[in-house]
């Protein structure tokens, strides 16, 4: 009866370890990769124009974002319709977790080789700072690869 208890016992534990490893398999097959949103406010002042912000975005985009192989796309998006014409969103979607802290920190080493030097990042700092207000939200998610179309 012990012996029967004991060959029960392992089987159920063999089957439950299996199940728990095959959800987890599942779940890393099915996991896709990790998106960073962050939606600024924009501020509209006298003096700031379209031209000279899209300018700006570009301007880092190329110095900074496509220089950074730990980002697999960004996007920026800007408001088009709705209640709320001051939004700006940047997407950024990397590989997994980690990925999100050591892309910031290359983006951090890239602008500073763009900018070399202090005086030059503040210049670009300014220049790009007074299209916003200092309001901002970050989210983090997790694609769901299954639902991904292209």
């Amino acid at each position: 009866m012990r012996k029967n208890f004991i060959n029960i016992f392992f089987i159920t534990l063999f089957i439950c370890a299996f199940e728990t490893n095959s959800n987890l398999f599942a779940q890393e097959e099915n996991s896709g990769n990790i998106f960073v949103v962050t939606t600024f406010e924009m501020a509209f002042k006298p003096g700031n124009t379209m031209a000279e912000f899209d300018s700006l975005n570009k301007l880092y985009t190329e110095k900074v974002i496509s220089k950074n192989n730990l980002i697999v796309s960004q996007r920026t998006l800007r408001h088009f319709w709705g209640h709320n014409n001051r939004d700006f969103v940047v997407i950024t979607e990397v590989k997994n977790w980690g990925d999100i802290i050591e892309a910031n920190k290359l983006s951090n080493e890239l602008f500073e080789k763009a900018w070399p030097t202090e005086e030059a990042r503040k210049e670009y700092n300014d220049a790009n700072n007074k299209y916003f207000t200092g309001k901002h939200s970050d989210e983090i998610y997790q694609e769901n690869a299954g639902g991904r179309v292209r």
